[in-house]
């Protein structure tokens, strides 16, 4: 089976792949990328929940919200501007006019509210799906480029979530196509507005596109085709971008050295994750003695780690230090740059210290400590951070039973009673969003996944701080107070040591540059759907 995976991929490559070695006009070649996962590979938006879709969704499908190409997070989508109205309780979408489905349709107001209430349907697993039932009341077009959303409450961050720097909710679907095709017809052969048309899709193998003939408001492809194949194996993957067998390939850590080695270029993408561990249970009565629920110990978890040891040696210096747990550069509503210094001085490097308040909480010998460790899938680095955060804990007296969780293992202690994380830490890692609140909901809510400070059955103080300022937060509609408050709510989370940063890292690409020419992609995004289009020819410059 393998076999005649490669040879019929061979075979398309060979027939299809004239990568230029010399610069060409636009639209020449085919555009090949190896990936080492594909997710379910459902071309189906309502038909995908899971991490990844935007690398084979995203060239065909332009969503409502789009991306700061430049800063990283949100920008103007298909919808070019958007304002609150009838007091907060409802959103404007202003729509481009020139937008139009690959079967030459207009894209319109009535395609955007066909698209989000499929996305809300009984028959949707979208990963947000639940939440949109929960946050829309009713959608009304307005006219063909105007539409309105009324949300049950005040929804200040309700854009944010229709963009693909979040989730794949805000992805457009063709009306009057899907309704004259069929469900199974679209499935077959979906068609959407963005810059590349769906061609052939072999499950487990390839999926490749087309580029449209037209001019495109995400910019018009250099190459006519793309391909994105998937390769499991890294040094498959690594040999076939240094043999010129594909253009550009995902690649973890330790492949950087062997890709700069081969005269390949290194792309890195900042902020697309945070390496974090957490505590769990705290508040818990039965863990009530446990050393953990000391605060002081968990500031001396933290000063124990040698951060930059960690970035030099573990991620081959492809990595930066962190800012406080879920944030990042491109956040919105809070100050980076004073919680940029607040990191590289309370993150810092201080075993002294962290023996200090161990001793003054009455550890002066150390504590028995359960760490879980584990790696997201594409994040396989994720493990050895770990490995190397228990041996600072070691070296401080912390005697840490360490136990590895393949990640289906481990989620299902998550999401699960947590009976075997309660009273332990574990690493874990936070994905590169624009709105930190949500990500802090996430783990201190109390019906979130995670639970830190808080469930539906026990909330301390802390939890009903944190409940009362993420409750302001959502529904402030004045920027600098919800600035204020959100670094409130920042403060709040890291002061109580409980999800602390480790480092911020980056996506990495192999790239040829006998293949294509020099481009960026998107900060804080390692799905490369967006940037498809961006990428240029040899030679030639991207836009």
């Amino acid at each position: 089976m393998e076999a005649m995976k490669s040879i019929r991929r061979w075979v398309a490559l060979v027939g299809g792949l004239t990568l230029a070695a010399t610069v060409a006009h636009a639209q020449e070649g085919t555009l090949v990328v190896a990936l080492d996962s594909l997710g379910s590979q459902s071309l189906d938006p309502i038909q995908e929940g899971r991490p990844g879709h935007a690398h084979y969704q995203a060239p065909i499908y332009d969503s409502l919200v789009g991306f700061d190409l430049e800063k990283g997070g949100t920008g103007p989508g298909v919808a070019e501007r958007w304002e609150l109205a009838d007091g907060g309780n409802s959103w404007v979408f202003h729509l481009r006019k020139d937008v139009k489905w690959h079967n030459g349709d207009p894209v319109t107001a009535h395609d955007v509210k066909f698209s989000i209430e499929r996305t809300m349907s009984k028959d949707s697993i979208a990963s947000r799906a639940a939440q949109l039932r929960r946050n829309v009341k009713s959608i009304e077009v307005v006219d063909d480029y105007t539409v309105k959303i009324f949300t049950k409450g005040v929804q200040i961050y309700f854009p944010t979530g229709l963009s693909r720097a979040v989730f794949q909710e805000g992805q457009l679907m063709p009306k009057k196509y899907i309704e004259k095709v069929g469900e199974k017809g679209f499935r077959k052969n979906p068609i959407g507005s963005g810059p590349w048309k769906f061609v052939k899709s072999v499950p487990g193998d390839y999926i490749e596109y087309e580029a449209v003939d037209h001019p495109h408001w995400r910019g018009k492809p250099k190459f006519k085709r793309l391909k994105i194949l998937l390769v499991p194996e890294e040094s498959t993957r690594v040999a076939m971008v240094r043999t010129g067998e594909a253009a550009i390939a995902s690649i973890s850590p330790e492949a950087i050295e062997e890709v700069k080695a081969a005269d390949m270029k290194v792309i890195s993408v900042p902020a697309t994750m945070q390496a974090i561990y957490q505590f769990w249970g705290l508040y818990q009565d039965k863990f009530k003695n446990s050393p953990l629920n000391d605060i002081r110990v968990r500031e001396a978890l933290s000063l124990a780690i040698d951060r930059q040891a960690i970035i030099d040696h573990v991620m081959y210096g492809q990595a930066s230090w962190p800012r406080p747990f879920a944030s990042f550069g491109y956040s919105v509503d809070m100050d980076t740059e004073r919680w940029k210094q607040w990191s590289e001085q309370a993150l810092r490097y201080d075993p002294k210290r962290a023996k200090e308040l161990l001793t003054e909480a009455g550890y002066a010998d150390g504590f028995e400590l359960a760490f879980a460790n584990t790696a997201l899938p594409g994040t396989p680095y994720m493990t050895q951070i770990g490995l190397a955060v228990a041996d600072f804990w070691n070296k401080i007296g912390v005697k840490v039973k360490l136990t590895n969780y393949e990640w289906g293992a481990f989620r299902t202690l998550n999401r699960g009673d947590q009976k075997k994380l309660a009273g332990g830490a574990s690493m874990f890692r936070t994905a590169g969003r624009p709105i930190s609140v949500t990500r802090y909901n996430v783990a201190y809510g109390q019906k979130s996944p995670h639970r830190l400070i808080g469930n539906e059955d026990i909330c301390p103080q802390l939890c009903q701080d944190y409940k009362k300022l993420y409750g302001e937060v959502i529904t402030e509609q004045d920027a600098a107070k919800r600035a204020l408050k959100t670094d409130a709510m920042i403060k709040l989370g890291a002061d109580a040591w409980i999800a602390v940063p480790i480092l911020e890292g980056m996506g990495y690409w192999a790239v040829n540059p006998k293949s294509v020419g020099a481009f960026k992609p998107i900060p804080g995004r390692h799905e490369f759907g967006d940037v498809f289009e961006r990428i240029p020819l040899p030679g030639q410059k991207s836009w």
